[in-house]
């Protein structure tokens, strides 16, 4: 029996014991956040009805998730969702700065090239960030996340194909306040955070926050005699709330964030690459290896670095208009970033790149919400985004010459979105949204031409799409919701950000779009303690942009060089189960499963450039990118009094997940089918805490919390590239990791 069979017949039958004992549970159940204080009630904000509402009554896949739950498992950052919500997976990326792998229902994007757009969108305090650089932020000061799936663009400011990890920190308070915690642990962890408020309790209100995060890193490198792979993170800023009256409410954020570590890849090249064929008799041990224990001994002779500093300035203002709210969101992020990384990965000189970047991102959102008459409520708004980069890229090459390359790109983006829910009964809602968006991008690519001034190309290009949204929602009951609805998503055309040739700048990729039609319950059982949500989905993949390995034009300064076209088509569909219960007083159950099968439905790519797809040129067998069939995770919390003033947490979490692969690139000898170094292997994650609260008050406490992540220590790969016939690199999962967290708060 293969392991994907394996692990879905265990998803399976835990999931149906989870149902039954949903079924027959009686006692409450309450999840809070600081958003909302209703009880027994999950609130969301993301559909900006005001200012929340009970995701069972959304008509939309939504997970919720809480600062507890995150902290109860040690988290680091938006990488610990991945087993919390259903059909998502999230893999760092080691060449961007806290840059992350996302996909979201089988919708993924990785790459770290600012002139594409994710396919998930991460918003922080209503502020969409446009590249996956710096994703994976800091886990701290969350109020509460919420991870939207399916397309999306008719809530939020940008568009986005995959769905939205929409993310809200806490809102000073008013009052006097402070709250921090330090964690240390393997592999030389150490966290500190602070978040300290003060006020005049009334009208004015201001948070200062900090974290400092560092971690050595889980590598041996035995060319340097080291350990690698070591990141380091560390913010700090301040928000001002100022509430003159009722009606108006200001927000004012100023940060700064620092990011810094050594990347550090494994060696996956086999015989058959260039780079082992070099007769260096030291490469014989670092080529041919296997994608599990291997991973962890790494031979690079070039220590990667990693230095990025953003600064990002937001105003947010409310202001309440009857029952709408005007709101107006205007945002500016800069940064400088320079990475350094030995992708060879082996302890010869072979490949190393050093890429010196700056960016820029200013956006603008206004919308108007709320409930316009009695039974039509939604939001109507406009987005204005722009953002532009400029990289300066040397290639190092096993000569020893370093190969010039300079990018200079810029986007903007124009749309108006509206999205309204219409009740025709008091049981029967319809709701309809629609967007209208417009990308214009300008581009130039300076590449080597040989001796003299780089070659400067440039292109210009523009797109828009109209995407619309319709849902159909009967509530049977105050506990029964069903739905059903149907929703485009789109994502920007562009240019090749790795162009090395006049004819690939010459081209640029059109959008791609996914429709996406879903069928969903929201359930809830005695007297609403225990919840129980059902979706299912189809999604057609149109235009797929996939980037492809192409032969370059007889006199361009490469023989090859990758590129992204419009390349593919494909069918995801699948279903997702999200699940919470309280079985006893006290002890809270929360599940997910995720069911996925994605394949393409052709995939076209055109080797020798005839423009005809000859034999050997058909790459639809392969398996799209980051689709486990199965993703499934439960967590107990049992909180136990202990007299009076303090109280004992004890929480452990189970996931599993299926294999899927990590690259699209052709098994070596078998076009048709992806190189196995790329496949992610089935992985069991076990985690748990303990933790103990010290009542010495009110509104006072401290804690101490012991955790455990993967325990059972499940190593394997994360993720790997074959660069090219070059040669092969790869990452591994983190192994076991524990540590201590100790913190207050008054």
């Amino acid at each position: 029996m293969s392991n994907n069979s394996q692990v879905l017949k265990r998803s399976l039958a835990a999931g149906t014991i989870l149902s039954l004992m949903a079924g027959i549970s009686t006692p409450a159940f309450a999840q809070q956040s600081e958003s909302a204080e209703e009880d027994n009630i999950i609130v969301v904000t993301g559909r900006l009805r005001g200012d929340s509402e009970s995701v069972q009554d959304v008509p939309l896949a939504v997970t919720v998730v809480s600062p507890e739950q995150l902290g109860a498992q040690g988290a680091l950052n938006i990488e610990d969702l991945e087993t919390l919500s259903p059909s998502l997976v999230i893999d760092p990326v080691g060449a961007g700065p806290g840059a992350g792998a996302i996909s979201l229902r089988g919708v993924s994007f990785e790459d770290v090239e600012k002139s594409f757009e994710p396919t998930v969108g991460v918003v922080i305090d209503g502020v969409f960030i446009g590249t996956n650089t710096a994703q994976l932020t800091n886990a701290f000061d969350f109020a509460q996340i919420e991870v939207l799936r399916g397309p999306q663009g008719t809530l939020f400011g940008r568009n986005t194909i995959g769905g939205v990890i929409n993310v809200e920190r806490t809102r000073p308070t008013k009052e006097f306040g402070l709250r921090a915690e330090a964690s240390f642990g393997n592999y030389g962890r150490e966290d500190y955070n602070a978040v300290f408020n003060f006020g005049d309790g009334d009208v004015f209100g201001a948070k200062l926050f900090f974290s400092d995060r560092t971690f050595d890193g889980f590598y041996n490198n035995v060319t340097l005699g080291q350990r690698t792979g070591s990141n380091s993170v560390r913010g700090a800023g301040g928000t001002i709330l100022i509430e003159p009256s009722d009606a108006l409410e200001i927000l004012l954020t100023a940060e700064v964030t620092k990011i810094g570590g050594d990347p550090a890849v494994a060696s996956l090249s086999q015989t058959g690459e260039a780079i082992c064929g070099v007769p260096v008799p030291a490469l014989a041990e670092q080529c041919n290896r296997n994608t599990r224990e291997d991973l962890y001994t790494v031979f690079g002779n070039v220590l990667g670095d990693v230095q990025f500093t953003e600064d990002s300035y937001s105003a947010r203002i409310n202001y309440d208009i009857g029952d709408l709210t005007l709101s107006s969101i205007t945002a500016l992020k800069e940064s400088d970033e320079l990475v350094i990384q030995d992708f060879d990965g082996a302890s010869i000189s072979f490949f190393t790149t050093n890429r010196a970047q700056q960016y820029r991102q200013f956006s603008q959102e206004l919308r108007l919400a709320g409930e316009f008459a009695q039974g039509f409520s939604g939001v109507v708004g406009l987005f204005y985004f722009n953002n532009e980069y400029q990289l300066q890229q040397g290639t190092t090459l096993p000569t020893g010459f370093t190969l010039p390359a300079e990018t200079d790109h810029e986007t903007k983006s124009y749309a108006v979105f509206a999205d309204f829910d219409i009740e025709l009964t008091d049981q029967l809602r319809v709701s309809l949204g629609a967007r209208y968006s417009k990308d214009e991008k300008e581009y130039t690519r300076s590449i080597f031409a040989g001796p003299g001034p780089l070659l400067a190309l440039s292109n210009e290009d523009d797109w828009s799409q109209f995407t619309p949204r319709v849902s159909v929602d009967y509530r049977f009951s105050d506990d029964i919701l069903v739905y059903g609805s149907y929703a485009r998503g789109y994502r920007s055309g562009g240019f090749n950000g790795r162009a090395n040739s006049p004819s690939s700048v010459a081209v640029s990729f059109d959008p791609e779009t996914v429709d996406s039609f879903e069928l969903g319950a929201k359930t809830q059982f005695a007297d609403g303690r225990v919840t129980l949500n059902i979706a299912g989905f189809y999604s057609s993949y149109n235009d797929k942009q996939e980037d492809v390995v192409q032969a370059t034009p007889p006199g361009s300064p490469n023989p090859q060089e990758t590129v992204t076209l419009n390349a593919a088509n494909a069918t995801i569909f699948g279903a997702e189960i999200d699940m919470r219960a309280e079985l006893f007083e006290g002890f809270t159950i929360t599940s997910s499963l995720g069911l996925l099968d994605a394949s393409y439905d052709d995939f076209f790519i055109d080797v020798n450039l005839d423009g005809i797809q000859d034999a050997g040129e058909d790459a639809s067998s392969r398996d799209l990118r980051r689709t486990p069939d199965v993703s499934f995770s439960i967590a107990g919390n049992y909180e136990v009094p202990l007299g009076s003033d303090g109280t004992i947490n004890l929480n452990a979490k189970y996931s599993t997940t299926s294999s899927y692969q990590t690259t699209i690139v052709a098994a070596p000898g078998n076009f048709g089918q992806n190189d196995p170094r790329g496949l992610h292997q089935a992985q069991d994650d076990l985690s748990a805490s303990i933790t103990y609260t010290h009542i010495l008050g009110d509104d006072t406490e401290i804690y101490v919390r012991a955790f455990g992540r993967n325990l059972t220590d499940s190593r394997g790969l994360s993720s790997a590239l074959p660069v090219a016939g070059l040669f092969t690199f790869g990452t591994g999962i983190a192994p076991r990791q524990y540590g201590v967290t100790v913190g207050f708060e008054f």
